[in-house]
């Protein structure tokens, strides 16, 4: 199949490309920066540089221009924006006959709108989330220290904690914020697929030891942990998904708080695709209608560290 993977400056990208080309099929990727800028340009069959998904028509036409010029059957987004300017053009892309490997709306709905997520499961019997409230909403008291965050914010962008009740005064100028009680625990990230036409799912969750400032984790241990899978399949078969997508926890007094939930590889994708589970594959699969996952895998508890290298284009 020809397909266009997008931001391919991104930490997941690696991954994606390198696995699909693998399996055969023609990968052209886009960007907003140059080609020579990123080493894994080498592996697509062509590149192209885009604009900003924030610039939308120009966006949507330069990636149908792309996709008509390359036959192009399937787009795989990696970045929550892209996703969300895909997601109100779906018809331009049904029209011209090219499958955007995204969750549904209804799911994006819930993914993309962190108060949204709380509402959904704030008196839920099996997930639990951290209190949350709108920023419009903010009473004088609420306990500090907090976390804010925009409500639709992408990989800790505009993330801010509030220490005093100035800072709150602040933040109600703010109506696309939430804040949430802050949590003091362990950050563990959950790589979930689900196939919606079969119900089948399977999870790979890690402890994020060592992260950047944009949350992406660069120490991991992987671990098998049957209630994170469990609560994991149970939120992936309440808000409908289909694919692989990411959901990350704060563990705080042996209990786990839904923090997030990212419609799209993870920024680590690659970790489970290092334990043995091919997460990419998992994911095409679920577009394609072949009602089939990578058999679900048994993995030992294990160690790992992101490495990076210089590489001359």
């Amino acid at each position: 199949m020809n397909i266009l993977v997008t931001a391919i400056g991104s930490f997941s990208a690696d991954c994606v490309i390198n696995t699909l080309k693998k399996s055969g099929h023609v990968v052209i990727g886009c960007d907003i920066y140059p080609s020579e800028w990123h080493a894994v340009s080498k592996d697509c069959d062509c590149v192209y540089q885009v604009p900003l998904a924030i610039q939308k028509s120009e966006y949507i036409d330069n990636l149908i221009t792309i996709c008509k010029k390359h036959n192009v059957e399937m787009i795989f987004p990696l970045t929550d924006l892209e996703i969300d300017v895909l997601n109100i053009n779906r018809k331009i892309f049904e029209n011209n006959d090219i499958m955007l490997c995204i969750q549904s709306s209804g799911c994006l709905e819930i993914a993309r709108n962190k108060y949204k997520m709380y509402c959904l499961f704030k008196d839920d019997s099996v997930v639990n989330v951290p209190r949350t409230v709108r920023s419009c909403d903010l009473s004088d008291n609420f306990p500090l220290p907090a976390i804010a965050k925009p409500v639709n914010g992408r990989s800790s962008e505009g993330l801010k904690r509030i220490n005093s009740s100035e800072e709150l005064v602040e933040l109600k100028k703010n109506d696309n914020y939430i804040i949430q009680k802050l949590l003091d625990g362990n950050v563990f990230t959950v790589d979930y697929v689900r196939d919606a036409l079969t119900g089948y799912d399977f999870a790979i969750p890690r402890e994020e030891l060592l992260r950047t400032k944009n949350g992406a984790g660069t120490t991991v241990r992987i671990v098998n942990n049957d209630t994170l899978r469990e609560i994991s399949s149970y939120i992936g078969k309440k808000i409908g998904v289909n694919g692989c997508i990411n959901m990350e926890f704060i563990c705080c007094a042996n209990t786990y708080y839904l923090i997030d939930i990212n419609p799209r590889f993870s920024a680590g994708v690659a970790f489970s695709n290092f334990v043995g589970y091919d997460m990419v594959t998992a994911h095409l699969n679920c577009f394609i209608n072949t009602g089939r996952l990578p058999v679900p895998i048994n993995y030992r508890e294990q160690l790992i560290c992101k490495r990076y290298k210089e590489e001359q284009l």
